[in-house]
């Protein structure tokens, strides 16, 4: 997200379009957690649960909270090009935020599943 952002801000195409790369390659350079004890392990253990019927929409929080990050972001990428930096500061803030809170609500999913 900040090498986003600077990248958005100085208007600099190869900073956003490493960052976009590395968002893609990342996920292939490292191996699968030896367990998933983890929050971010149990994160993507509850989104996959979360998932099992399709990605449909749900009138819940996490719902929500995936809706409310596309405008988010929106303003995000708008910001860093206007080179507004407190708004970009506080609008990247907020898409984090809004993001781990859903993160948060799959790893509750992950765990009471566990339970059961």
């Amino acid at each position: 997200m900040p090498m986003l952002a600077v990248g958005l801000y100085l208007h600099n195409y190869w900073i956003i379009g490493i960052t976009l790369v590395w968002l893609v390659v990342n996920p292939l350079l490292f191996p699968r957690p030896k367990n998933g004890d983890n929050w971010m392990s149990k994160g993507v253990i509850g989104e996959k649960l979360y998932f099992e019927d399709g990605k449909k929409l749900k009138h819940d929080l996490p719902t929500l909270l995936n809706l409310a990050n596309i405008p988010l972001f929106g303003l995000f990428i708008y910001f860093g090009w206007q080179q507004e930096l407190i708004p970009l500061v506080l609008s990247s803030l907020l898409v984090m935020i809004v993001k781990f809170w859903f993160i948060d609500r799959m790893v509750r999913l992950a765990e009471d599943s566990n339970l059961q």
